[in-house]
């Protein structure tokens, strides 16, 4: 065999170890970042509400408009924005209705304090009229 042709055979698999082994590394470093920002992603999704969905997170939800919302989710993240920022974008974008739960503030006091106030309510008019059953039984 030619000594050239033997010296290329040689050099053949040392030249594709030495380029395979790196691109090894950054192909498995690659899934494990990817991963930490499926991960924040699907926990953004989970907090955001699915504008075409009726009580469905963009989690849960299969329409288009969800699928497209959790790519951009996704491109955000690995663009280095983090969770609140792009909850700030969500919220310009489609309003407070995207949120799950709403800032706590005086335009939403009614909602996280409306139902407590509704539940003494309704306790203390049962208590008032089982009273007032109470006191007329016993005249």
């Amino acid at each position: 065999m030619n000594p050239i042709l033997r010296f290329l055979v040689l050099l053949l698999p040392i030249t594709l170890c030495g380029i395979g082994i790196p691109c090894l590394s950054v192909a498995q470093a690659q899934p494990i970042s990817s991963l930490s920002y499926q991960q924040q992603a699907i926990d953004i999704s989970k907090v955001l509400r699915c504008p075409m969905a009726t009580n469905q997170s963009l989690f849960e939800s299969q329409a288009p408009i969800a699928h497209e919302l959790k790519a951009q989710i996704f491109s955000m993240l690995e663009q280095g924005q983090n969770q609140d920022e792009i909850i700030d974008f969500m919220v310009q974008r489609y309003g407070q209705k995207i949120r799950y739960q709403p800032e706590f503030k005086a335009s939403t006091f009614a909602l996280w304090f409306g139902p407590l106030l509704l539940l003494v309510l309704g306790v203390g008019l049962c208590l008032a009229l089982v009273t007032r059953r109470k006191t007329q039984t016993t005249i």
